[in-house]
């Protein structure tokens, strides 16, 4: 399953079973449940359901409308690669992208304990990948999975590290 459609599904988990096609829709699922139940049947298999951008009109508003065009943006990005460099982000409160602190805080209650000048200081060194995102201002950001990867990359090599010193201790 995409990784855009499980999002869908983080939000109406009621529609999983429509969704992967073990039962045919249902006209009583409200338009809002019905427009993500067709985005995510269209992203599960975009060369036999399509999607109608039309279908954001009338049904979505607000914060609905915002998640479903993050969504798309998400899925051109991440799932079919037709989008190579990117140069548009939505970064807001509740993102997938974080700021240094957030990137050291997650880091820290993850139990690699980080502090922001720490993390500063490995990021002039080379030793923390490269912002995915650099605003104007010179702000860092990092996709949340730029930060886990990382973070896979600082739990090795600690656990490699512990092994070396009980090694040597013996």
């Amino acid at each position: 399953m995409k990784h855009t459609s499980k999002k869908i599904l983080e939000v109406f988990p009621d529609i999983e079973e429509c969704l992967l096609g073990k039962v045919k829709g249902n006209k009583e699922v409200n338009p809002v449940k019905r427009t993500f139940l067709q985005l995510g049947t269209f992203f599960e298999n975009p060369k036999q359901e399509h999607f109608d951008l039309a279908h954001l009109y009338p049904y979505l508003d607000d914060d609905w409308l915002e998640l479903a065009l993050e969504l798309i943006t998400l899925y051109f990005w991440e799932e079919t690669y037709l989008i190579q460099k990117p140069s548009y982000s939505l970064i807001k409160d509740g993102s997938e992208y974080l700021n240094q602190t957030e990137f050291a805080r997650y880091l820290t209650d993850q139990g690699v304990p980080y502090d922001r000048q720490k993390l500063n200081l490995y990021y002039e060194r080379g030793k923390v990948p490269e912002a995915n995102l650099l605003l104007g201002s010179g702000k860092k950001y990092w996709h949340l999975s730029s930060v886990q990867a990382f973070y896979e990359q600082e739990k090795n090599r600690a656990s490699q590290r512990g092994l070396c010193e009980l090694a040597c201790y013996y």
